[in-house]
């Protein structure tokens, strides 16, 4: 991001792009989580919220090992919706989507068809099924072509996922122990891995420069001015508006 501020801290509409996730993530848990390395005095210092539990990640092995560092604190009766700091635009229906197919089948996964999948893991399904998550530099000819992709977000019965991060290795292209393994792991275990794919490309985008952010911007802007349209608000041109804060308007 060229920039003093870690990357969550950049703002979309006025607001960091991780108090965007945490406002979603407080509507659907009773408790709130995150996993942290570099930037964690600003994060806390920025957010200034006590109800969320800070959790620092010494190194950073992977997205299996960031959750590992949670579950001492997680009880293993209840649903885990991991979520990540850089994708502001997620919506509570989806997250409440998943939670509801994970309290079901014990673990649901938030994928996305995208045009060009380069870089993101592809979904492998056997006849409909998720049978695996293969990462973009583990992926072989035939799976390349695969255009469905995770996102990274999914909700996970915690006992199941703790039994599942215990037996993580790094023995992949990245020398990272990647939490999408444990879907392999769950479906070796005969644990059906239900599916909710996003209905739009963007609201599961991740910001990882200044170009993306700037895109991510006009997308919450055009989503207000919609929603705002359609409760009545006039707009002449609605690709020019902008609202940061809230907004209160009536007839005419």
């Amino acid at each position: 991001m060229h920039s003093a501020q870690p990357k969550v801290l950049q703002h979309l509409a006025g607001k960091s792009l991780i108090a965007h996730v945490l406002e979603q993530a407080q509507n659907v848990s009773d408790m709130t989580h995150v996993v942290y390395g570099f930037g964690g005095d600003q994060l806390q210092r920025n957010i200034n919220d006590d109800s969320i539990h800070w959790v620092l990640q010494h190194q950073q092995l992977g997205t299996g090992h960031a959750v590992a560092q949670v579950m001492p604190y997680i009880d293993a009766d209840s649903v885990s919706l991991i979520l990540y700091g850089d994708v502001p635009l997620i919506q509570q229906a989806t997250l409440e989507k998943l939670i509801e197919k994970a309290q079901a089948e014990s673990i649901s996964l938030l994928s996305v068809v995208l045009e060009d999948p380069s870089g993101y893991g592809r979904i492998v399904r056997a006849q409909g099924q998720i049978q695996a998550i293969v990462e973009e530099q583990d992926v072989d000819v035939e799976q390349r072509k695969i255009c469905e992709v995770n996102t990274g977000v999914m909700a996970v019965r915690s006992g199941l996922l703790k039994k599942c991060l215990d037996k993580l290795d790094n023995n992949n292209a990245q020398g990272e122990f990647y939490l999408t393994d444990i879907i392999a792991m769950a479906v070796a275990e005969r644990q059906s891995v239900a599916s909710v794919i996003a209905p739009e490309p963007t609201e599961v985008a991740g910001v990882n420069d200044q170009v993306q952010l700037a895109a991510l911007e006009r997308v919450f802007q055009q989503n207000q001015a919609n929603t705002f349209m359609q409760r009545g608000l006039c707009l002449k041109d609605p690709n020019r508006f902008d609202c940061r804060g809230s907004l209160s308007f009536g007839k005419d």
